[in-house]
């Protein structure tokens, strides 16, 4: 088919690039790990390059498909929107649009810095407001939000039982969680090249251009393939007060977008 055909382009590009990164990587490559893999610190670090490197490691699809997450919170302007893992507020910037207030949290201050930017940009600031937290305390109330987002970012929370009991403190009744983030694709004619691009394109890639060390992109791909399977994940959000009405998934397998309620 010829999307198919165009997608497997995309991927050959990027694998041809990634190999081309990694000999000139090499001579800077350092597998020590720093001791802050995947919390604010890290991506404090690789802020001013975050979004240029998402765009070509999902080989320019991420935005898509955050906005069919955004999409499945069917916002209205009266909501009361949380957005965690903000980054650099590309979910809450969407969600802002839809006319809804919307905070977002994130444990990173200089990926708010860059958020705080691109929403001055859109003229959002009296919709969209973004302050340093953590997912597993939250300075917030309870019962406070109709719909929570988290976009690839939850596998980076060590606790994910405590992050999702504090989600669903916050949560109001019947709110709506849409939770997306990466998967090892198991089924379907692509996934055994969408693991390889996982597994050894993104990290290789990642590292060259964001100028991080290569132990914090090679982060990303132990973080996917330590994450919860789906139906597993699916479990640890119904037992922390959610029903979840749907897992989809996106990017050949290797994104999964899971929308649940507040039972």
């Amino acid at each position: 088919q010829p999307e198919t055909g165009h997608v497997m382009r995309r991927l050959a590009v990027a694998s041809v690039a990634a190999v081309v990164a990694a000999v000139l990587w090499s001579y800077r490559r350092d597998a020590e790990d720093p001791g802050d893999l995947g919390s604010g610190v890290m991506f404090d670090r690789i802020a001013h390059r975050y979004d240029m490197t998402n765009r070509v490691m999902s080989l320019g699809m991420d935005v898509g498909w955050r906005r069919v997450m955004v999409a499945a919170l069917a916002l209205e302007a009266s909501d009361r929107v949380l957005d965690l893992a903000t980054g650099t507020a590309d979910v809450a910037i969407m969600e802002g649009r839809s006319g809804a207030s919307v905070l977002g949290v994130d444990p990173s201050e200089r990926m708010l810095e860059v958020g705080r930017r691109k929403v001055e940009a859109a003229a959002l600031e009296s919709r969209v407001r973004l302050v340093t937290g953590d997912a597993t305390r939250l300075d917030l109330r309870n019962a406070t939000f109709d719909k929570i987002s988290i976009s690839f970012g939850i596998r980076n929370i060590p606790d994910l039982a405590a992050a999702l009991a504090e989600i669903r403190r916050v949560a109001d009744e019947k709110a709506t969680l849409a939770i997306m983030e990466f998967c090892e694709p198991e089924g379907g004619l692509l996934a055994p090249v969408a693991r390889l691009f996982i597994r050894y394109v993104i990290p290789r890639l990642g590292a060259a251009l964001s100028g991080a060390k290569w132990a914090e992109y090679r982060h990303l791909q132990a973080s996917i393939a330590a994450f919860p399977s789906p139906p597993r994940f699916a479990q640890l959000i119904s037992h922390a007060g959610f029903r979840v009405d749907s897992i989809s998934f996106l990017g050949f397998g290797s994104v999964a977008l899971y929308v649940a309620t507040a039972s």
